[in-house]
């Protein structure tokens, strides 16, 4: 006995482009999210074989993290 079924999905062209406009928000929208991350990284960081033994260190921005990042999707 099966208990899951599978559909295929049939598109119309009005469809098929809104899927494409939808996907190409999605895609930026990532993109956008992972360079907040890079950037944050990149201001943070500090090479520990370059620090003297005694230095001060900044207060670090908050970390952008996926659940900092959410957009009340959940």
């Amino acid at each position: 006995m099966r208990t899951a079924y599978q559909y295929r999905l049939r598109p119309t062209s009005s469809q098929v482009s809104l899927m494409g406009e939808w996907l190409e928000l999605l895609r930026r929208q990532y993109n956008y999210r992972l360079c907040e991350r890079f950037s944050w990284y990149e201001q943070n960081r500090c090479n520990v074989n370059a620090c003297p033994l005694i230095c001060h260190l900044p207060d670090l921005k908050d970390n952008p993290d996926f659940y900092s990042q959410r957009i009340g999707i959940w």
